[in-house]
């Protein structure tokens, strides 16, 4: 029995030109791009109906590559059986501000904190390799927020999902104690790279996408 699903993948022949792209270079994100089905209310459950297919994609990489690839991961064509316990339900969301929206599009790589997506993104443990440096790195990076739909914009809506983490599964002041992460995932960042989970509404493309990392050496 199919169960009922309110997002379906969109711009997949971009994203799976762009995930080889990525991978190539050495960069660890995982990001997938959905649209809501009509009707759907845009609200914080869709956020984790998001999650949710994030983890349905990568159930399908390791277990159906070629549906992965063809975007076909879903209920609606995939059985997916769940390969890293995603606790999504359990998962504390903190919507970023407009100031930490617009922190995601800086490319500075001399910029740290929990915003500081162009660092992590060109490097991860063992660093990113671009075969035109600097210039190519800002160029996919471009390309990748773009496609996500990460623009520093009034009605753009993104959720940090892991912000409530310290390395060593420690917790930040004020967040609610949690003695392990939501998903088996990120444990593996949390050992000292670091973690990354957000989704991202852009009510002007209709899109929600996910981005995630988790990785050490």
């Amino acid at each position: 029995m199919k169960i009922p699903f309110f997002l379906e993948v969109v711009e997949q022949e971009q994203s799976t030109l762009l995930r080889k792209q990525m991978r190539t270079a050495g960069c660890v994100f995982e990001f997938v791009v959905f649209s809501p089905i009509s009707n759907a209310p845009i609200n914080e459950s869709l956020h984790r109906h998001a999650l949710l297919g994030m983890e349905y994609f990568q159930v399908a990489e390791y277990k159906a590559p070629e549906l992965a690839e063809a975007g076909s991961y879903l209920p609606s064509h995939f059985d997916p059986i769940p390969g890293w316990d995603w606790d999504v339900e359990g998962a504390v969301a903190t919507p970023l501000t407009l100031d930490e929206i617009r922190s995601l599009t800086v490319m500075q790589k001399d910029m740290s904190g929990p915003t500081a997506l162009y660092l992590a993104f060109c490097h991860p443990p063992y660093s990113a390799r671009f075969k035109n440096g600097e210039r190519e790195a800002q160029a996919l990076y471009s390309e990748w927020l773009q496609l996500l739909g990460i623009e520093a914009q009034d009605d753009v809506v993104v959720i940090n999902w892991v912000g409530n983490y310290e390395e060593k599964w420690g917790r930040l002041e004020g967040n609610t104690p949690q003695e392990r992460p939501w998903g088996e995932y990120f444990e593996w960042g949390l050992e000292w790279w670091g973690i990354w989970c957000l989704t991202v509404w852009n009510p002007r493309k209709r899109t929600l996408s996910v981005l995630v990392a988790s990785t050490s050496d």
